[in-house]
């Protein structure tokens, strides 16, 4: 099959959201557009859009485009769109407790549910940005509660449960060195993140730290997300404990011990994952990354073989 380029970006596009059975609009397909070799408008996508759908490469079926085969996946996107609407709403009790953790600066809903794809069954995945110096006291407090809560997802129960698996530090918000070779998963999972908690000045410099994606996705804008999800909470309880615990005499020491018992209790799989040559498992001062099933690599590979099938 001979494509132009910018064909051949809307099929790389939609390769990788058809992994995850996502039909996707026209201007979805131009907020995504990975890797336009020039800067298109979203008319010439539409029009390149309708062009494939007349060649029958693409369907179409209100608004939504997808690879011939699959059709029906329209109906399941809006079923599993009223899903995440419904866990993100049963979850904001627990965000609003978790915002009051000390030394929690901003909170970030990931995964499939950031861009409202979830299935019923899944569970709520957060990325956490903690200050600095201070990743293992927010983790210990935060997971504990929600521990104490039952909110924490187990081996048996995983719906609508909260997934604590990725902190990171204010020093740290580039996360350019956790990407492989070709990461496309990786790449969309980071601008995919949907701020729920945190300084608007904070949230930007996150977005503004990773526009090394913008080399891959330099049509994608951060998401903004629906005012109702919002938590805007300020806590002087929250700010009273932060400072106790940022004294020289409390707040470095407790940080320590809380990181010899956190890594004491941590499963062994996880311990030994994180001594890997890969950026699955990775347990440091500046970020926990707990992805012992991370399918990125499965993901690449999936999509490399889509698109050249595509050929």
């Amino acid at each position: 099959m001979s494509l132009t380029s910018l064909e051949k970006c809307i099929l790389d596009t939609l390769a990788y959201f058809q992994i995850f059975n996502f039909p996707i609009t026209s201007w979805e397909i131009y907020k995504n557009l990975w890797k336009p070799t020039e800067q298109y408008s979203f008319e010439q996508v539409k029009s390149t859009l309708d062009k494939l759908y007349k060649n029958k490469i693409l369907g179409t079926n209100e608004g939504f485009y997808f690879f011939k085969t699959k059709a029906d996946l329209v109906a399941t996107r809006k079923k599993k769109y009223l899903h995440a609407q419904n866990k993100i709403k049963k979850a904001k009790k627990s965000l609003w407790l978790i915002s009051h953790i000390p030394f929690v600066k901003a909170i970030f809903i990931c995964n499939n549910l950031a861009y409202q794809n979830a299935s019923e069954g899944s569970d709520i995945d957060l990325a956490i940005i903690c200050e600095n110096n201070r990743i293992w006291t927010a983790r210990f407090f935060s997971t504990l509660l929600m521990k104490m809560l039952g909110q924490r997802p187990t081996e048996n129960k995983h719906q609508d449960k909260i997934c604590q698996s990725f902190f990171i530090t204010t020093c740290n918000l580039n996360l350019k060195s956790l990407a492989y070779k070709n990461d496309i998963h990786f790449t969309y999972w980071l601008n995919q993140f949907l701020p729920i908690y945190g300084k608007p000045e904070l949230i930007e410099k996150f977005f503004n730290s990773n526009s090394w994606t913008k080399k891959c996705l330099p049509n994608f804008e951060p998401i903004t997300t629906n005012e109702r999800w919002v938590i805007k909470s300020k806590s002087l309880n929250k700010r009273f404990f932060e400072l106790i615990l940022k004294t020289k005499l409390i707040g470095g020491p407790l940080n320590k011990l809380l990181k010899i018992l956190q890594l004491k209790i941590l499963p062994k799989n996880l311990n030994n994952l994180a001594k890997e040559d890969n950026t699955n498992v990775v347990i440091s001062d500046e970020v926990l990354k707990f992805h012992d099933k991370d399918k990125r690599i499965q993901f690449r590979d999936k999509w490399e073989k889509t698109i050249e099938n595509l050929k």
